[in-house]
């Protein structure tokens, strides 16, 4: 495999350029040492979590709720992990890729090893687990999605969704929202169907995407979905058809996770932060800076936070644990701008890449490539930010109507 980490580096260096002041430093953080290139992340109800790394090798870190340091690594054979989820009895879900083969490997509770393995379409594949052990996997190279029955040894059906599919969320009725991040929409699949029942569009009143990318569903039902290019979050209620209200979040959100108690945590990989809103609020209530651009991230049953910050190598990247004592003391950044720096237009998602590559755009940084090059837009998105964030915030749902629309 070849890693561009050279390119990787000097577009980060360019990103941290743009940042704008940073956030209040958490006191309460606990860093994660693993020896890889994790990438996704995924969380039992036991507080273990499971690291995917995207390093050569591939593998899956074992961290117990409370460790430093994993405990053990779930061998994928030499591939890398692009896409984990659980399913409701413990089973770890794990799409992996090596050139042009990619599988979805299964890994019963408490095994060491993949016990077997689910062919999938080259490319990189986020993947979500339904309550009922369904699997859904992203296929970006063909806008599709494919369907894991509960048990199954295949795939069942494959559901054709908006162009650029991002990432996968699955509600407690069973219901999955795939987030399209070229087409700027949001796919609906109802559970059990084999076609996608509704699109919710998520592009400006110019027609152009937002880039929604990380999408998370509630307690409640409601779907929140992160927007690179628009910077907020849009909340869309449950069973609606359109954007109810958008949360403004500075740096090119990216990805976003609900905690139990209706808490939003939000990574922004340009002023690398992890932006917390509280359950109905309108506002982010405060921001944590973060080490590096964080990527991923998980919500264990304590109410910690596991933030994935992926580096620009092998070995750079960091794993950070937030307390839930230091989120809920989350102040507002002193001194941090209140105007948004452009978010970094990603790249197309692996459909543009060769296969045989592992290239950093699957998942997490997939937000950098453009950065470079918007220079210019900075000072532009700043000096518009300052003057229209007081009414746009009044017309918050206004806005978001009419762009969903």
């Amino acid at each position: 495999m070849k890693y561009r980490w050279a390119t990787f580096t000097a577009v980060f260096g360019a990103m941290l350029c743009l940042g704008s002041a940073p956030a209040v430093a958490a006191p309460d953080e606990g860093t994660i040492s693993v020896d890889g290139a994790p990438v996704r992340v995924a969380i039992a109800a036991d507080g273990t979590a499971y690291l995917g790394n995207y390093g050569q090798g591939g593998g899956i870190f074992v961290v117990p709720p409370g460790a430093t340091e994993p405990s053990r690594t779930i061998s994928t054979g030499g591939y890398i992990t692009t896409g984990l989820g659980l399913g409701p009895d413990g089973t770890l879900y794990v799409a992996t890729a090596d050139g042009d083969q990619s599988a979805v490997g299964v890994v019963p509770a408490g095994a060491t090893d993949v016990a077997r393995t689910i062919p999938v379409s080259a490319g990189f594949h986020p993947l979500a687990v339904g309550p009922d052990g369904t699997v859904y996997v992203a296929n970006s190279t063909g806008n599709t999605v494919s369907v894991i029955a509960p048990q199954g040894t295949a795939v069942d059906r494959t559901i054709k969704v908006g162009a650029g599919p991002a990432e996968i969320a699955v509600a407690k009725d069973g219901t999955a929202f795939v987030s399209n991040q070229t087409a700027g929409t949001v796919s609906v699949i109802p559970a059990g169907a084999d076609a996608v029942s509704k699109t919710i569009e998520l592009v400006s009143d110019t027609g152009t995407s937002q880039e929604p990318h990380g999408i998370a569903a509630g307690p409640d039902g409601t779907v929140y979905v992160a927007n690179i290019k628009s910077n907020d979050i849009a909340v869309i209620k449950a069973g609606a058809d359109t954007v109810a209200e958008r949360i403004y979040v500075e740096g090119g959100p990216q990805d976003v996770t609900v905690a139990p108690d209706g808490s939003l945590y939000v990574t922004s990989l340009l002023t690398q932060k992890l932006s917390v809103i509280r359950p109905h609020a309108e506002d982010v209530e405060g921001s944590i800076s973060t080490d590096g651009g964080p990527g991923h991230l998980a919500v264990a049953p304590d109410g910690s936070v596991i933030v994935i910050s992926p580096g620009s190598g092998p070995g750079q990247g960091s794993v950070v644990r937030y307390s839930a004592e230091a989120l809920a003391a989350t102040p507002l950044a002193s001194g941090a701008s209140t105007a948004a720096a452009p978010a970094a237009t990603p790249a197309p998602e692996a459909a543009s890449q060769p296969a045989a590559e592992a290239q950093p755009s699957a998942g997490s940084w997939n937000a950098l490539p453009a950065v470079a090059g918007g220079v210019a837009a900075v000072v532009v998105g700043v000096a518009v930010r300052i003057l229209l964030k007081g009414r746009r915030r009044k017309a918050g749902l206004a806005a978001g109507a009419s762009q969903a629309g």
